[in-house]
């Protein structure tokens, strides 16, 4: 059986985390699951769970000034009702309101679903398209990397058994932007999304963000349709452009599998759907 430490503090937690036999319990969503299932297969347990929930580094929000911070612990029903990430960052907000049950946002963290590295992790495509930047600290400092660097395979992450996710810095976003979260899953609720899509737009299409979840190893930024959107002239025959190259990259790259049936059009239809609500949310602002 695993020890159980209440950390008060980080320094505490950072202690508790320096054998590299720990394992973080944050929510514990994943993380118990992924327990009971190790105790059933006779698998070794950790020597230690660390609970940061006490952790007040870990549950700071500031999004104003040069770096947003969002801390890691922050729940998913503190993102989806925060009115300052529902009037900034909407599109982490819709995100959070589509994560499992109204029990699981209650309790799932935002660095749990980092840190666990699903694929179809809804939280994980919009903190792509927000290019969002983890501050990670163990006994031995303290380092900084991008999401799209610390998700390296499904499940799998660059952090170290001793370092724990403090928060992310997210892209200021200056002037108007137009932000939109797509998802679908087997049915409207408690549903693990089949995909998933994160935009944003500002109005002179110069910087547009596509993130693609769920259909890949790691969210994964569609270069080439955001190439194509860029400069482009806004409406529904661009936005359907776009949804047919976002189903063509994800061909490209994966190949005609058997989930190809529904994902290519639902990708097509899906792209062309969140674009057209990201701009929608531009064009009332005039």
């Amino acid at each position: 059986m695993s020890r159980f430490v209440a950390a008060a503090s980080l320094d505490e937690a950072l202690a508790a985390l320096a054998s590299g036999e720990a394992k973080v319990l944050a929510g514990g969503t994943d993380l118990m699951v992924q327990l009971r299932r190790a105790r059933l297969a006779g698998d070794e347990l950790p020597a230690e769970l660390v609970d940061v929930n006490a952790v007040p580094e870990l549950t700071r929000l500031e999004l104003e000034g040069s770096e947003p911070y969002l801390g890691a612990g922050l729940t998913f029903h503190n993102l989806g009702s925060a009115p300052q990430v529902q009037a900034k960052y909407p599109l982490l907000a819709q995100a959070a309101a589509t994560v499992g049950s109204v029990q699981v946002r209650h309790t799932a963290t935002i660095g749990g679903n980092v840190a666990n590295a699903s694929p179809a992790a809804d939280g994980l495509s919009a903190l792509v398209a927000l290019n969002a930047v983890a501050h990670i600290a163990s006994g031995q400092g303290r380092r900084q990397c991008p999401l799209t660097e610390l998700i390296t395979a499904p499940n799998e992450t660059t952090l170290a058994p001793d370092e724990l996710i403090l928060g992310f810095v997210l892209d200021p976003l200056p002037g108007s932007w137009g932000q939109a979260f797509y998802k679908v899953g087997r049915r409207q609720a408690v549903s693990v999304a089949r995909l998933n899509l994160a935009v944003c737009l500002e109005r002179e299409l110069k910087d547009p963000r596509v993130v693609l979840g769920s259909c890949f190893p790691t969210p994964r930024r569609l270069g080439d349709v955001e190439e194509l959107l860029s400069g482009g002239q806004p409406g529904e025959e661009l936005w359907r452009k776009a949804g047919a190259q976002a189903a063509s990259h994800f061909t490209g790259v994966c190949g005609w599998r058997e989930s190809a049936v529904y994902k290519v059009p639902a990708i097509a239809k899906g792209t062309a759907r969140a674009l057209a609500d990201a701009w929608s949310v531009l064009e009332d602002q005039l």
